[in-house]
């Protein structure tokens, strides 16, 4: 589950991620003595010192050039807890990790604890009892430690479909994309309003920062729903590549409109 920060570290770190990188690259390189100084008046540096503290950027000076960098853990807090890009690049083996439960009566707060845990890290689910996941399983909660050697309670398994059956069919059956794109038509139909509307002059900064919060909290919507599986099992209609690029260019729009205007988060 996604850590929640802050206000304004979230934006501050969309600046950065948003409207100082070049090709996407987590490096922030373009700051002059200009740009530095700019920091001290609004304050930057004191919100770039939580947010080194916090392990989400790092910050040096190269050549008396200050540089700062989005650590890991930086840009998916301004992704919104999960990089889209990297999790549909990423590669399946082919193998379905399935966790099969049948829990006894008296353990229904850690099988609500299961349930929130296993919808929390995009399992699907065949039945209430039965959820899959195409990537390896390298931990279990330690809320289900006590039940590793249970396998009438607890199991965890990996497997494949068998001839005549299709990977597409359990993508189908395990998750609701008829719900997600539902979510995601929702997002580009504000988004892709807000892309036609005039950016505000430099008295509208917190008109600017009022759309950055709204059209984060719409992707934030649309995506909380979405497994992001690996690119060869996304259904043919899927709208999350789509909406994905859509949102990165009202941020990247909006955070410049922001840059322009001096004004800091």
């Amino acid at each position: 589950m996604a850590k929640v920060w802050s206000e304004q570290a979230i934006e501050f770190l969309e600046v950065m991620l948003w409207g100082m990188e070049k090709l996407c690259s987590p490096s922030l390189r373009t700051l002059d003595e200009s740009f530095e100084g700019w920091q001290w008046r609004h304050g930057w540096q004191r919100q770039a010192h939580r947010l080194e503290e916090k392990e989400l950027i790092l910050r040096e000076r190269k050549a008396g050039q200050l540089v700062l960098q989005l650590t890991e853990l930086g840009r998916l807090a301004a992704c919104g807890g999960r990089d889209p890009e990297a999790r549909w690049q990423r590669r399946w083996d082919g193998q379905w990790r399935m966790i099969i439960f049948d829990l006894p009566g008296r353990q229904q707060l850690v099988r609500q604890r299961l349930l929130r845990w296993l919808r929390q890290n995009g399992f699907g689910y065949l039945q209430n009892s039965v959820w899959i996941h195409p990537d390896p399983l390298t931990k279990i909660t330690d809320a289900l430690k006590e039940f590793r050697d249970d396998v009438e309670s607890f199991t965890v398994m990996e497997s494949h479909c068998c001839s005549g059956y299709s990977d597409a069919a359990i993508v189908h059956g395990a998750w609701d994309f008829d719900e997600v794109n539902k979510r995601y038509e929702a997002h580009l139909s504000q988004a892709n309003g807000d892309l036609r509307k005039a950016v505000p002059s430099r008295d509208g900064a917190a008109e600017l920062r009022r759309r950055l919060r709204q059209e984060r909290i719409a992707w934030a919507n649309a995506a909380a729903i979405d497994p992001f599986l690996p690119q060869i099992l996304l259904p043919e209609n899927y709208l999350g590549q789509r909406a994905w690029q859509t949102h990165r260019s009202v941020m990247s729009r909006l955070v410049q409109a922001l840059i322009a205007q001096s004004v800091v988060p």
